[in-house]
């Protein structure tokens, strides 16, 4: 019996394999209607993936006009297959409202049946939904439960969201050095927006030492990847000269970059400072 199903294994992965050959050959060659014809095929033989790359191209792809009611069936006919990624897509269509009117219940329960399987993404924003009470009743402790699985699953936003609730203690008891652990294993992974969150952290001495230096380089890190939040906060550590040189210029500078990001506190900033210099 094992060897039954090893060999109906083999030869389903070697089934798999040669539509997906096929496929790559013909997007390498820009025949892009063919790959469409290839993943239906797929589909219509019941290969879950197919019809979830078809969901793709119909959202949106080369040599493919758009039609979200066609790449919402296809992702529906993939996500009742438990193909994770498309209920995760087809959540996302409800829960955004761009393309069909927004419906976040059912947003919710695709969600929640992708974060059963695992997919972080899915956790993460079932956490945003009951952390800000989006169309559901405001349940902050949910949503910690929802960013832990996030984290769990190795959505390293969901580890930032995470280290967020535990600073400001938001469905928990308030943990610093917890928050910490998470924002520097999210930023660690190169989410930016937790080396801006760690840097306070450093700045401020929360949940470790108090450190100007630190806290500057992870400013630095989040502002070389233009997140605004870095770039002002590390402007103002030039104004005042902690854990960095004192330079105004420089300060002017980073607070220019982050205003033109949007960041109105940022635009403040390099007006007060551009008035102080015409008043001199």
């Amino acid at each position: 019996m094992k060897k039954i199903i090893i060999i109906l294994m083999a030869f389903f992965l070697t089934a798999e394999a040669g539509y997906i050959k096929e496929s790559v050959e013909a997007h390498k060659k820009g025949e892009h209607k063919k790959v469409a014809s290839i993943y239906q095929k797929a589909c219509n033989e019941g290969k879950a993936s197919a019809c979830y790359n078809l969901g793709v191209l119909y959202m949106g792809s080369d040599g493919i006009k758009k039609d979200v009611t066609k790449a919402m069936s296809y992702y529906k006919k993939a996500c009742d297959e438990k193909f994770t990624s498309a209920c995760y897509n087809l959540g996302v269509i409800y829960s955004a409202g761009k393309n069909v009117k927004k419906d976040i219940k059912k947003a919710v329960k695709l969600y929640k049946k992708a974060c059963k399987d695992k997919d972080g993404a899915a956790c993460n924003n079932l956490g945003r939904i009951y952390a800000q009470g989006d169309g559901v009743t405001q349940d902050k402790k949910m949503a910690t439960t929802f960013y832990e699985k996030s984290c769990a699953s190795f959505d390293l936003i969901g580890c930032n969201n995470l280290g967020y609730m535990y600073a400001h203690g938001e469905g928990v008891k308030k943990d610093y050095k917890r928050a910490n652990a998470f924002y520097k294993k999210a930023c660690d992974g190169n989410v930016y927006m937790a080396c801006e969150n760690l840097g306070v952290m450093h700045e401020n001495g929360l949940g470790l030492k108090q450190d100007y230096k630190k806290a500057s380089q992870l400013y630095k890190k989040a502002c070389d990847k233009k997140f605004a939040k870095g770039c002002n906060n590390l402007g103002i550590l030039h104004i005042q000269g902690n854990g960095v040189k004192q330079d105004t210029i420089k300060a002017k500078s980073l607070f220019k970059t982050a205003c033109d990001k949007g960041l109105k506190l940022a635009c403040t900033n390099y007006k007060y400072l551009d008035d102080s210099k015409k008043g001199n």
